[in-house]
């Protein structure tokens, strides 16, 4: 589904008309009409703000079947404060805040080995989330093979 058509239902589900979504965003009504019709789309500060205000993920506004996941931890990016920022304040929707922040991420000489090891100490916790049972070890390897594809970490 296209940005326009996921902004127009989110909307609809809402019970909003284009006026009140547009004072609920700070924007004019014309903004929301030309969202919806494909002939712009909302800036970033605008979808960080329908992101916090309706509890949709970025990704999944830009028309994303999954949620964006960090391309340093591979941490879901779900919340507007999850993402990372750059220098000049803006945010950056590749990292997390934890992984990356004011334009570099926080631990730079952090290697993939370590970043598996980082990520492990969470281990019961998303196995409990996803109703799996990784030991550490099978843990361990299928990390190594997934950092391996995300930006930071891809060769």
């Amino acid at each position: 589904m296209e940005t326009k058509e996921i902004l127009a239902n989110l909307r609809a589900e809402n019970g909003l008309t284009q006026d009140e979504m547009a004072e609920k965003l700070f924007v004019t009504r014309q903004a929301v009409s030309r969202w919806e019709t494909g002939k712009t789309t909302p800036n970033p500060e605008t979808l960080k703000l329908i992101s916090e205000k309706f509890r949709v993920s970025i990704n999944s506004l830009l028309g994303g079947d999954e949620p964006a996941v960090c391309q340093s931890c591979s941490m879901t990016l779900l919340a507007t404060e999850d993402l990372a920022t750059e220098a000049d304040g803006s945010t950056n929707v590749e990292y997390c805040s934890h992984c990356y922040q004011n334009g570099s991420f926080t631990d730079a000489d952090k290697t993939i080995e370590e970043m598996i090891e980082t990520n492990l100490c969470f281990l019961d916790e998303f196995n409990a989330q996803n109703g799996s049972s990784y030991s550490e070890d099978e843990a361990r390897a299928i990390l190594r093979m997934h950092l391996a594809t995300l930006k930071r970490w891809a060769v």
